[in-house]
């Protein structure tokens, strides 16, 4: 008896792989409004058998195509559906609460006879942003150099608390001058105040020339002012600022006697404006017209101090 030998025959096996594409869902979203959860995925050769929403382990939305009713809803604190505008690969919340904040889920399953189901997850919070802008107390119109500034920022009512940052002119301050933050909790809701306080002691380099203009070569240092602002923020639905600002304390003027002139600058200061230019007289400093002008200069300054420094003792 003879045995054949068949020639061997390939088999081919076809696989399919169910995966999620896409997930997305808002960091930050405010009370009252809504928002759109997506959930987008390739049944590549598959068919869908379901897709699940979750709220902090919790089901509250299920899809079942060709279904009688092809959407299920479950009721889940904070999670309010609009079904007619949710389908298989999105669901709308409206509207959003503070218990809207949670772990959000999706997951999506094929049918049988594999029966792959794949899921992600991505948390959402969900503020009450305050109902008015930060406020700055404490401040005064003039500081001079030496002089303590003491502030505080204080913040509408929100949920969570809001962050506050302190600025000088733009820059945002030393850690070292900041006191706090502080929260209180008010209301039944629990909404949250802070107070973040600014404290620091006066310098000519926290005082600035307003409204400079190249085409100036004479400025007051005596008009010199100080910008302090405060922002408020919380995540990245809410943003906005107070600003306060405090010119350089005037000596007070002594009758007869002139107040300073535009280039004399503050008494006592020793500071040159950054755009300041040198005098363009080329003659030797030994020169004796140079020594008379320099003289009458400084003395002019000595009789300004000692009048200033009379009337202050009275």
């Amino acid at each position: 008896m003879g045995v054949h030998i068949l020639p061997a025959q390939s088999a081919v096996f076809v696989s399919f792989c169910l995966r999620l594409t896409e997930l997305k869902i808002e960091e930050h979203t405010l009370v009252g409004n809504s928002t759109r959860l997506e959930c987008k995925y390739d049944l590549q050769g598959e068919k869908l058998y379901t897709v699940k929403w979750y709220k902090d382990g919790n089901e509250f939305y299920r899809f079942l195509p060709g279904e009688s009713p092809e959407v299920q809803v479950f009721d889940v604190t904070g999670v309010h559906v609009d079904e007619k505008q949710s389908t298989a690969e999105s669901v709308v919340l409206r509207p959003l609460e503070l218990a809207s904040s949670g772990k959000y889920r999706c997951e999506v399953s094929a049918e049988a006879p594999s029966f792959q189901t794949v899921t992600n997850h991505s948390s959402m919070l969900t503020v009450a942003p305050p109902d008015e802008g930060p406020r700055i107390s404490g401040g005064q119109d003039r500081y001079k150099p030496g002089d303590t500034v003491n502030v505080n920022c204080t913040s509408g009512r929100s949920k969570p608390a809001v962050q506050l940052a302190w600025y000088i002119n733009g820059e945002q301050v030393n850690s070292s001058y900041l006191r706090g933050p502080y929260t209180d909790y008010v209301g039944r809701e629990g909404l949250m105040v802070t107070t973040l306080g600014l404290k620091f002691e006066a310098g000519m380099q926290h005082f600035r020339l307003p409204g400079s203009s190249g085409h100036q070569q004479h400025r007051n240092r005596l008009d010199r002012d100080m910008k302090l602002k405060c922002v408020a923020t919380l995540g990245t639905v809410y943003w906005k600022s107070k600003e306060q600002s405090a010119l350089a304390h005037r000596p007070r003027p002594v009758p007869g006697l002139p107040l300073p002139a535009a280039d004399d600058g503050l008494v006592g200061g020793d500071e040159q404006d950054a755009d300041s230019r040198a005098d363009p007289v080329h003659a030797s400093s030994n020169s004796p017209s140079i020594n008379i002008a320099q003289s009458l200069y400084i003395n002019k300054i000595a009789v300004y101090v000692s009048a200033s420094f009379i009337v202050l003792l009275r």
